[in-house]
């Protein structure tokens, strides 16, 4: 009875184990004081952000809650120099479309059926919106697990489920930095 006992004690053990670390990778309160040095970026907490300079710009990375969901979301934010007039709008093609209402103004079609079966991207310039959305943009758009790109006034911002893995900031803060850059161009 006693080696029955102790063998399901140590089965426990791993399992235990294993919802502790995903609780702590789920948590932003205890995973970004470990990511933010990896991104160069200093950690606050209370409530949980990381802020700081890429590629020359100001990033803000925080908890955003979410309207329609139970749980926050994080919202990662990309600050311009001035103030923009180009207005760019990437995510997935029903949101966007009911965030415009029946009638969406001013679509980008790229041509590539993958991407625009997908995705709806709007810019109050078109042909901005297909120098921004380019083949390597797209494909870097399609690998992304969730896409929700807001650009106008002085900032961008893209919301997401979760910001965990420092690959994935690093890619997302990089199409966050192509965009702005031609967002610039339109003070």
């Amino acid at each position: 009875m006693l080696t029955f006992t102790l063998i399901f004690f140590l089965g426990l053990i791993p399992i235990g184990l294993y919802y502790f670390r995903q609780y702590k990778i789920a948590n932003p309160k205890m995973q970004w004081p470990v990511l933010a040095p990896l991104l160069n970026l200093q950690y606050e907490g209370n409530p949980p952000r990381m802020s700081g300079q890429w590629n020359g710009r100001m990033v803000k990375i925080e908890t955003h809650g979410a309207e329609q969901a139970e749980q926050e979301v994080v919202k990662i934010s990309l600050f311009l120099a001035k103030p923009s007039r180009l207005r760019v709008e990437i995510g997935p093609r029903e949101e966007v479309a009911q965030r415009a209402g029946l009638v969406v103004p001013d679509p980008v079609t790229t041509g590539d059926e993958n991407f625009d079966r997908k995705f709806l991207a709007r810019c109050n310039n078109k042909a901005t919106g297909l120098e921004i959305l380019d083949a390597i943009m797209r494909e870097r758009i399609l690998l992304q697990e969730r896409v929700d790109i807001l650009g106008e006034g002085n900032s961008i911002r893209w919301i997401v489920p979760h910001a965990k893995d420092p690959d994935t900031l690093e890619t997302m803060l990089e199409t966050l930095t192509v965009i702005a850059t031609e967002m610039e161009r339109f003070f």
